[in-house]
């Protein structure tokens, strides 16, 4: 019975680690975006994860957010960012159409 007991602890341990990471990688995630969209003068529409799978070693978890975007209000595009763990980003952006200055003219 008490063998039972310990092996349900450590798997609500295990659980609770894991939601815990993802929530912690998505809240990344969304600042990343919200930041390299910044960079690149987009605005960010949505953010969600695609998919997300673990594998061995510290960076455990792998996941791809999937994000709408915008570069001039009208039209909307979408880009992928793909994350190993809470390093190494990797984002994926479709060609998109370019604001030109309207004092330009």
């Amino acid at each position: 019975m008490i063998m039972w007991d310990l092996f349900f602890i450590l798997g609500m341990v295990l659980l609770g680690t894991t939601l815990w990471k993802l929530r912690q990688q998505s809240e990344l995630a969304k600042s990343m975006i919200e930041q390299h969209c910044k960079n690149l003068e987009l605005q960010v529409l949505s953010v969600a994860r695609s998919r997300f799978n673990f594998k061995l070693g510290p960076d455990f978890l792998q996941s791809s957010f999937v994000f709408e975007f915008s570069s001039d209000g009208t039209n909307h595009y979408q880009g992928t960012l793909f994350l190993n763990g809470l390093v190494k980003p990797r984002f994926q952006l479709p060609a998109y159409r370019l604001v030109d200055d309207q004092d330009s003219f």
